[in-house]
C-alpha cells in the first residue's frame, strides 16, 4: 500500500493493487438504478460494526463508489473512480463481480480512511 502501511490499515486485502493512475473524488449521494455492480465487498469490526464497498458502473462507463453501512450512526460516501481502464471489466455475464486485484490503491485507501473516521 502506497499511503498506509499494511501495519495501519484496518482492511485486508487478498492481493496487491494495479499499477494505476486512478482518482477519486468525492460526489452526492447516488442511484445506483440500472447501473452493473462491478465489485463489493464487506469488512466487520467487532459486533456491530460493519462496513461496505460497492462499486457500480455507469451505462456511459463511469466508476461510482459506494461506501455505506446499516448502522444509523455511520455516515454514507459517494465518490466516482477516474482515470482507470475500464476496458479490462468484462461485458455482464449473470452477476460478474471483479476480484479485489482489480480495486486501485487509492481506492483502497479511500474506503480505509473513511472506516476509520466512521468507526
Amino acid at each position: 500500500m502506497s499511503n498506509l502501511t499494511m501495519e495501519k490499515a484496518l482492511t485486508y486485502w487478498d492481493s496487491d493493487p494495479p499499477d494505476t493512475d486512478a482518482e477519486v473524488e468525492m460526489i452526492d449521494h447516488f442511484d445506483a438504478r440500472g447501473m452493473r455492480r462491478v465489485y463489493g465487498r464487506g469488512d466487520h469490526f467487532g459486533r456491530n460494526h460493519t462496513f461496505n464497498m460497492d462499486i457500480w458502473m455507469t451505462r456511459t462507463g463511469r466508476l461510482l463508489m459506494r461506501c455505506w453501512s446499516l448502522c444509523q450512526e455511520i455516515d454514507w460516501r459517494s465518490f466516482e473512480i477516474k482515470r482507470l481502464d475500464i476496458s479490462k471489466i468484462p461485458e455482464p455475464v449473470k452477476k460478474v463481480v471483479l476480484p479485489d486485484s482489480w480495486v486501485p490503491d487509492l481506492v483502497r485507501n479511500t474506503y480505509d480512511e473513511w472506516i476509520r473516521e466512521e468507526w
